[in-house]
């Protein structure tokens, strides 16, 4: 046989050997196990078997009964309030806020100002000047020198200030008219002296001078003061009647601060 015969030969004989080596390639415990890539299938399911870290652990069907303190809790309905105004009592006339005869002889000294007993006579604009509609309660004093001057005081009170006000502009109507005392034929009346001072809520002067006509010249002349305050529901008005001039006007005014000062 030739060398290239025996090459055949033996070639075929080490081919079982191989064919038996590559039969018994599996894995064995020695061996890799081979890279498998699964996905779950639809029935696989997820679920955490940890309680999530952000879960309160108080029970969810506790309703709480207090209020979250990260919440701040209205305590008015937002916007400007608005403001009730408080009930005003109602005010009661006493003798404490008429002027006392001590203050009238003080405020025009040396003429004998006294207050006397009864109620002060109508003024002599009339009754129209001293008080307006729908008065609720009044008092009054008279005062005198005992000689050739009288006055009074006339109080008033009102249901509130809107009334006494209406009341103090209808005082201070008639009391410009001046028509409840009409001068005699022989005289003559002008009004004097009109004007404001800073008292109470509200306060007029007002003079009436009633005068002869050269036609009379032996008659007297006469004076004739108001002093008209308003404080609140209240209405104060302040008259004299003399013969001559009358009171000065400063003094007049001093009677009418005193006047307005008891009203409070």
């Amino acid at each position: 046989m030739s060398v290239r015969g025996w090459k055949y030969a033996a070639g075929l004989a080490v081919l079982p050997l191989v064919l038996g080596a590559c039969g018994n390639d599996t894995p064995g415990s020695d061996s890799p196990a081979p890279l498998t890539t699964e996905s779950p299938g639809p029935s696989a399911s997820v679920t955490p078997t940890g309680t999530p870290t952000g879960t309160p652990s108080a029970d969810p069907s506790v309703t709480p009964t207090g209020t979250p303190t990260g919440v701040p809790t209205p305590t008015k309905t937002p916007g400007r309030p608005v403001e009730t105004p408080s009930p005003v009592k109602p005010i009661r006339l006493t003798n404490s806020m008429l002027l006392t005869g001590a203050e009238v002889a003080k405020a025009d000294p040396k003429r004998g100002w006294a207050a006397t007993g009864g109620s002060a006579s109508t003024p002599i604009c009339g009754r129209g000047s001293t008080r307006g509609d729908g008065v609720l309660g009044a008092l009054s004093r008279n005062y005198s020198n005992g000689l050739d001057a009288s006055g009074g005081q006339w109080l008033t009170r009102y249901k509130d200030a809107q009334a006494a006000g209406a009341a103090y502009e209808s005082i201070l109507k008639t009391i410009a008219s001046c028509k409840a005392a009409r001068p005699a034929p022989t005289h003559a009346r002008k009004i004097t002296e009109d004007r404001a001072v800073a008292l109470g809520d509200a306060t007029r002067i007002v003079r009436w001078y009633d005068y002869p006509l050269p036609s009379d010249p032996g008659s007297e002349d006469g004076g004739f003061p108001y002093a008209v305050t308003r404080q609140g529901a209240v209405v104060s008005v302040v008259a004299f009647r003399e013969m001559g001039k009358g009171i000065k006007p400063a003094n007049f005014e001093a009677i009418a601060r005193s006047a307005a000062a008891r009203l409070g």
